[in-house]
């Protein structure tokens, strides 16, 4: 009993004196007391409480006053700052140079934030000439010290082969290291890299991709919300389920994804893991289409034709609640005329001739401005020399001469035929290094059965367009032209297509080839009986990324 009479006593005590002491901050009299001194740790800290408003009102000028004092007195975590008043234009004019200064100042003195900064100066080109292997390396500094947007930035570098080799295992190595950090850009680039087939020992892995896109995802990463409700919806890596697709379909979209917005929309009116609803089927669709999706457009235009009056009028009252929701949708109203603006797209082509002849795809190249060609790491500029709209096909040149070319082949191919195709496949996200796809002859006809195209299984994306199909012993028996259009059969049938694309046949391009003067006999035919390995080894050297700006 009278042990508990102590605890009590002790516990009364604690309480009337307001419990533990705590170490007491100094006041904002004090601490400006001690800045004027000199204290450079006084200085940097009177100036962040006044960036932030802390005990203070809030004052951009003050902030940069004690900053500057404090990093000419030579203390990093100021020196940071004031490099980001400088980069944002913070009580001060806009000036990367000196923001690249005092990062650098702050950086030589292992203060991560600032190699992180500096680094990012180096990849942009921001206060100094662009430089990958410099913003690699510090990138790299702040990356050891456990700072997981630099390792985001190292395993991004090794993934597009910016500044280094490009290198799929150091990327998984470093993207990790963010991602377990809850970086979501990194599960973002993690699941996009277990998506892909590495070689032939390294298959890609839908499992894992769907565990790093989940976790992006649920940190409201839109684009791995919107490939989440795409592996839903075809099975990879889960079971398939159309309702857990349109849910994260509808989280992206809401974020204003129009791809995802366009999904969405061909699910309301199948009916899709919800419930068909044409109203706000046509709903999605135009705010896709008002975000600059030229799918959506065309697809807008199939589906009203299917509506009733009502249920357009219905769409239109959606579309304007949801325009009038700030933050929902990011859409922006386009002219008629969107097409015309001018924007920047990649495609593939291939050398048929040593003199700078080359084919592509003519939707590749159509209403260009300007079409650059990127060979053995030079760019050249190049012209249209002849075309066919209908066939989809287009003759470019560019000056010079001893360029690897590929022979197209005069034989005919059978069901069943081994092909591959090497191109340039969103260069974006994947890179600049072209890329080796193969697979086989599905079909002697394409869309409609059109006796003028090939179906083919080998994987086709956006930028592969224009690339050669090859035979196993390295003769062009086609022309990459499309792949089926995934919203459009999802609209149509209510499920997604997978490796279902389309190549010219070779007869139709020699064809073509004869008809243009400038060409005479210049394209080689039916030359090469080389094995596969030789094969693939002379498509790389004759193969082309196009950049189109339109």
């Amino acid at each position: 009993m009278e042990i508990m009479r102590i605890r009590i006593y002790l516990l009364l005590i604690i309480f009337a004196t307001g419990g533990i002491s705590k170490a007491v901050s100094p006041s904002i009299d004090e601490l400006t007391s001690k800045a004027q001194t000199g204290d450079a740790n006084s200085q940097f800290t009177l100036g962040f409480q006044y960036r932030l408003g802390r005990s203070v009102p809030v004052d951009y000028n003050q902030a940069f006053t004690w900053y500057s004092k404090s990093a000419q007195q030579g203390n990093p975590k100021a020196q940071y700052e004031l490099a980001q008043m400088y980069e944002k234009g913070e009580a001060t004019v806009q000036n990367y140079n000196l923001a690249f200064e005092w990062y650098a100042k702050a950086a030589v003195q292992n203060f991560a934030k600032a190699q992180y900064a500096l680094a990012r100066f180096y990849k942009e080109g921001f206060g100094c000439g662009r430089d990958f292997n410099e913003a690699l390396m510090w990138f790299n500094s702040a990356a050891e010290q456990g700072l997981n947007d630099a390792q985001f930035e190292i395993g991004l570098s090794y993934l597009k082969g910016q500044g280094v080799e490009q290198d799929d295992a150091a990327a998984e190595k470093w993207l990790t290291k963010a991602a377990m950090q809850n970086n979501a850009k990194a599960q973002y680039y993690l699941g996009l890299l277990y998506c892909k087939d590495r070689d032939d020992q390294i298959k890609h892995n839908y499992k894992e991709a769907v565990k790093w896109f989940s976790r992006a995802g649920a940190q409201n990463h839109i684009d791995a919300q919107y490939l989440l409700g795409v592996m839903y919806c075809r099975g990879e890596g889960v079971a398939q389920d159309y309702k857990t697709a349109a849910k994260w379909f509808t989280k992206a979209a809401s974020q204003g994804s129009s791809r995802a917005q366009l999904v969405l929309g061909a699910c309301y009116w199948n009916g899709r893991g919800v419930s068909i609803d044409h109203a706000e089927s046509l709903k999605w669709m135009s705010l896709s289409s008002m975000n600059g999706d030229k799918d959506a457009k065309t697809l807008k235009k199939e589906i009203v034709q299917k509506m009733t009056p009502a249920e357009i009028e219905d769409a239109q009252r959606r579309i304007n609640k949801v325009k009038k929701i700030k933050g929902y949708v990011t859409a922006k109203e386009l002219k008629d005329n969107e097409e015309d603006e001018r924007s920047e797209s990649t495609a593939t082509g291939f050398f048929i001739s040593p003199d700078g002849f080359l084919l592509t795809a003519y939707h590749a190249v159509r209403k260009s401005e300007n079409i650059q060609v990127q060979y053995d790491k030079k760019q050249y500029k190049a012209k249209v020399v002849d075309k066919s709209e209908s066939l989809d096909v287009a003759v470019i040149k560019i000056d010079g001469n001893d360029f690897s070319y590929l022979p197209i082949s005069s034989k005919e191919s059978q069901t069943g035929d081994a092909v591959f195709t090497m191109g340039y496949p969103l260069v974006s996200l994947q890179g600049t290094e072209v890329k080796f796809t193969e697979g086989s002859i599905s079909s002697l006809s394409g869309s409609a059965d059109n006796p003028h195209y090939f179906q083919i299984s080998a994987p086709v994306q956006p930028g592969n367009s224009g690339g050669p199909l090859i035979s196993q012993n390295g003769e062009v028996i086609g022309l990459i032209i499309a792949r089926l259009n995934d919203m459009s059969a999802l609209l149509t049938t209510g499920t997604v297509p997978q490796n279902v694309n389309y190549a010219l046949k070779s007869q139709y391009i020699l064809n073509f080839l004869k008809a243009t003067p400038q060409l005479s006999q210049k394209y080689k035919t039916n030359s090469l009986e080389l094995d596969r390995a030789s094969s693939i080894e002379r498509a790389k050297k004759s193969v082309v990324l196009i950049t189109t700006y339109k």
